[in-house]
Formats: C-alpha cells, sequence, structure tokens
C-alpha cells in the first residue's frame, strides 16, 4: 500500500516538473532594426546621423534648403518637418529614435514592437551634407536590416 502511494506521488512529481518545463515563460527575442550607410560606391559610411521616424516628413528631405536651416542637426531638420498623422482612433505614433553610425556604418536600435518606420540619414563633411533616406519593415523578435545608401557622397 505505501509502495503503491510512492508511486503515484511520484509520478504526479514528475507530470508536474514535465509541464511546469513545457509551458514555462520563455524570454521574448529582441526587437532590433539596424540600418547601414553605404555611399554610392557601396563602401560604408561612418559618423552618418540616423533617425528613424513613425510620421512621413512634409516634404522629402532632400528639398530642405539650408539657407533656412542653421542648426545643421538632422534629428531638429526631420522633428521640424515631420507630418501629423493620426490613426482611425485619434493617436498619433511619436516614434523618433537617433543614433549615429559606428565605424563600420552600423546603427542599431531596440524597439518595443514590430513596425514599418521611415529612416532618414545626414552625414557632413566639412561643409558638405550628404543625404539618404529609406523604409524599415521591422519584424517582431526579429533582426531587421535595411541598408540606405548617400546621394552625392
Amino acid at each position: 500500500m505505501l509502495n503503491r502511494i510512492f508511486k503515484t506521488i511520484l509520478l504526479g512529481v514528475f507530470a508536474l516538473v514535465i509541464t511546469s518545463t513545457f509551458t514555462s515563460c520563455e524570454k521574448e527575442k529582441d526587437t532590433i532594426a539596424v540600418i547601414i550607410v553605404k555611399d554610392g560606391s557601396g563602401i560604408v559610411v561612418p559618423n552618418a546621423r540616423v533617425v528613424l521616424h513613425a510620421n512621413q516628413l512634409k516634404q522629402p528631405l532632400y528639398t530642405y534648403n539650408p539657407d533656412d536651416y542653421t542648426d545643421r542637426s538632422l534629428d531638429a531638420l526631420v522633428k521640424a518637418n515631420l507630418d501629423t498623422i493620426y490613426s482611425s482612433t485619434g493617436q498619433n505614433s511619436d516614434l523618433f529614435k537617433a543614433e549615429w553610425t559606428d565605424d563600420n556604418g552600423r546603427a542599431e536600435f531596440t524597439l518595443p514592437l514590430e513596425m514599418v518606420l521611415n529612416v532618414s540619414v545626414l552625414k557632413t563633411d566639412g561643409n558638405d551634407e550628404y543625404l539618404g533616406a529609406n523604409v524599415i519593415n521591422i519584424q517582431k523578435e526579429k533582426t531587421t536590416t535595411q541598408v540606405v545608401k548617400l546621394l552625392n557622397y
């Protein structure tokens, strides 16, 4: 009788261990966007400013007038030209993240959700400015890479 109770308890503990192993919470992987900035010849560009933003710009980045823009900061230029778009529920996405590219021309962003974002890039070299833009479709719990080519660099 004692042997039968022991076997039942042992079987119950074993079932509990197996169940908790298969149903335990697994940590979600990060959702990462990687932007690689290249020049017209395909060479990576270090120290370029990369901005990810949810809303489109009111006018293309390439058409801004440098005389009206003395700050020379891509962050300020993009923020000043963001178009406000509201969803059907009346919400506005104001996601805005900025990073500098490393020596390999790479900027990495960790994001909370999957989303489609606009990418704007500015590289200043003395008085010369080189611009680039693209769109990235970021997948949940994956690393998504997008290349942006600079014009006239």
